[in-house]
């Protein structure tokens, strides 16, 4: 069963004056997948149905959920293919691939939300590579 991190009241409350649209729980479930994957190898306790039981931890998840899912309205992107292209032309047919996957050694995405990766960074969620010399 996949776990989603925030109701429709939360991203109410989150986005304040905002509305919520149409879709936003589907959009949600979407940013509950992505808040999963940034969240591998991340440490916190859980309970039995893998919830963090900590409040400090659960309000950050539960936040970058949030900021995914409007990420995610507002990209229109539901589907992460947009990331990879920077322009499409329908006449003569062609296409660009994104300057930062194409430039970038570290294949940077925009995939996540710069304010959920903020929240889960600020609040030391997101794993880090640690480097020895």
């Amino acid at each position: 069963m996949m776990i989603v991190y925030a109701t429709i009241g939360d991203l109410e409350a989150y986005l304040v004056t905002i509305p919520v649209w149409p879709g936003a729980e589907r959009h949600l479930q979407q940013a509950s997948e992505d808040i999963d994957e940034l969240l591998i190898g991340a440490v916190y306790d859980v309970d039995d149905n893998h919830l963090p039981t900590d409040s400090r931890v659960t309000d950050a998840i539960k936040r970058a959920t949030c900021a995914q899912a409007h990420y995610i309205r507002e990209s229109g992107d539901e589907t992460g293919a947009k990331a990879q292209i920077t322009s499409v032309n329908v006449g003569s047919i062609g296409y660009s691939r994104n300057r930062l996957i194409s430039e970038s050694k570290a294949r940077t995405s925009s995939k996540y939300a710069g304010r959920a990766l903020t929240i889960l960074r600020t609040e030391r969620l997101l794993p880090v590579n640690v480097r020895t010399n």
